[in-house]
């Protein structure tokens, strides 16, 4: 199956079923070469064996998530061109916070398996850092779900809204990239958006995470799941953050303390 995804994304996307228009311009959208590097992370991981036979994908991967910082190293950009450039209008400005911070942490796990410093100090001040701060609210908090590098409105109807995937994205790369520099200002991020997520997302009378909040942070859908919203993030995202913060090949444990009454972090 990886074989045939790889083939998919570097080869011949062509029976994926998504036919692209005549005269369309080869796209590199961050999610591809992102998404590509967690699952070589996932398969090689204690796997000398996949290891051996992914280390060139895996290297591809990185390279082609790099190409989305654009804008002298001030900006990420969702999608460029195959080569690494900006693209013209709307979907060359669009920027996507969440991503970015995730793509980050994927990049700072790779950075932790080959002991890639430089890549990892990339990782935290240009995936992370940067766009969670050109993309938190500062008025009411919370991530916005879009953006558009050049301040316009971004065409994504929804682009205002604090969903809740991204902040369990930045739940994570705040403590893998307190884990690769012990810069305690990412604690701190870390701790504003634990409170965040525990204000306004969860439920204390029935339990679970609502998904979709408006850009004030009050409930716009009282779903919990559907399309799009499962068990995922959320229980993904603390599994990660205990398990990795607790990793022997950490020299740094971090141990979270579960919610009570306040949130707390001890390090």
């Amino acid at each position: 199956m990886m074989d045939q995804i790889v083939h998919w994304v570097r080869v011949d996307s062509s029976g994926l079923g998504r036919p692209e228009l005549s005269g369309a311009e080869p796209v590199n959208s961050m999610a591809v070469p992102m998404m590509l590097l967690n699952l070589v992370d996932q398969l090689c991981e204690d796997d000398e064996k996949a290891a051996m036979k992914y280390a060139e994908l895996g290297t591809w991967s990185v390279e082609k998530i790099l190409q989305h910082l654009q804008r002298d190293g001030q900006a990420i950009l969702e999608n460029v061109s195959e080569d690494g450039k900006e693209l013209p209008g709307c979907m060359g400005r669009h920027q996507n916070p969440g991503h970015a911070i995730e793509a980050g942490w994927f990049l700072l796990r790779r950075a932790f398996t080959n002991n890639d410093h430089n890549l990892g100090k990339t990782a935290v001040e240009k995936f992370v850092l940067l766009p969670f701060q050109s993309g938190w609210d500062k008025e009411y908090g919370g991530l916005f779900s879009f953006q558009d590098v050049d301040g316009h409105c971004p065409t994504q109807l929804e682009w205002s809204m604090k969903l809740w995937w991204p902040h369990t994205e930045a739940l994570i790369a705040f403590l893998l990239g307190y884990m690769e520099t012990r810069d305690s200002c990412l604690l701190d991020n870390f701790q504003r958006v634990f409170d965040y997520v525990f204000t306004q997302f969860s439920d204390p009378e029935h339990g679970e995470w609502f998904g979709y909040l408006t850009q004030e942070g009050k409930v716009a859908l009282t779903i919990k799941g559907g399309p799009f919203k499962g068990n995922f993030y959320i229980t993904t995202s603390f599994d990660a953050a205990v398990l990795k913060s607790s990793h022997p090949a950490n020299p740094y444990p971090i141990l979270i303390l579960k919610r009570s009454k306040s949130p707390q972090l001890v390090v």
